[in-house]
C-alpha cells in the first residue's frame, strides 16, 4: 500500500467516525436510531420540529405546515388587533387604522395634547417644544424661531469663549 492510499484510507476513516458521531447525536435528539439513514433522521427531525412548532401555536402534533402557518397568522393578527383595540374579525386595513389612531392618541395625550390630533399637529407641537427648550437654554423667548435661537446660542458660545480666553 502506498503512502497516498494509506493517507486516503485514514481520512476516509476519520470522516466515517465523524459521520457516526454526528449521526448518533442528531438521531438521539430527534428520536431516531443511530443506524438510521440521514434521510430517515431528517424526516424524524422535520416531524419533531413540526410537532413542537404546532404545539407552540395551539395546534396538534400531526398538523401540516399550512395549518401551522394559518395558526401563526391568526395568533399574530389576534395579538395586533388586541393591542389596537380592534376586533379579530376586522381586516388588516381596519386594524392598521385603529392602531394608528390609538398610537397617535397615546402620543398626543402623553405630551399634553388632544386625543384627536393629526400626526402633523403632533409634529408641530414636538418641534415647538424642542425649539422652546433649546431656546430657553440659550436665553431665547419660547416663541422665537430657529434662526433667532441659533443666534442666541452663537452669542452664548462666543461670550463663553471670550470669558474663557480673558481668564488666561
Amino acid at each position: 500500500m502506498t503512502e497516498e492510499s494509506t493517507n486516503k484510507a485514514k481520512w476516509e476513516q476519520i470522516f466515517k467516525d465523524i459521520d457516526a458521531k454526528i449521526r448518533k447525536e442528531v438521531a438521539g435528539v430527534v428520536g431516531a436510531d443511530a443506524t438510521d439513514t440521514w434521510e430517515t433522521i431528517g424526516s424524524k427531525m422535520e416531524q419533531k420540529v413540526r410537532a413542537e412548532t404546532s404545539k407552540g401555536v395551539g395546534g396538534e402534533p400531526d398538523e401540516e405546515w399550512e395549518q401551522i402557518g394559518e395558526r401563526f397568522k391568526h395568533k399574530i393578527k389576534s395579538g395586533i388587533a388586541k393591542v389596537a383595540d380592534a376586533d379579530e374579525s376586522d381586516d388588516w386595513n381596519t386594524i392598521g387604522k385603529k392602531m394608528d389612531a390609538k398610537v397617535r392618541s397615546e402620543i398626543s395625550t402623553g405630551m399634553g395634547g388632544e386625543t384627536e390630533e393629526s400626526w402633523e399637529q403632533i409634529g408641530r407641537r414636538t418641534e415647538k417644544g424642542v425649539r422652546s427648550g433649546v431656546g430657553e437654554l440659550a436665553g431665547a423667548d419660547p416663541d422665537d424661531d430657529w434662526e433667532t435661537v441659533g443666534r442666541k446660542i452663537e452669542e452664548k458660545i462666543k461670550n463663553a469663549l471670550r470669558d474663557w480666553l480673558k481668564e488666561d
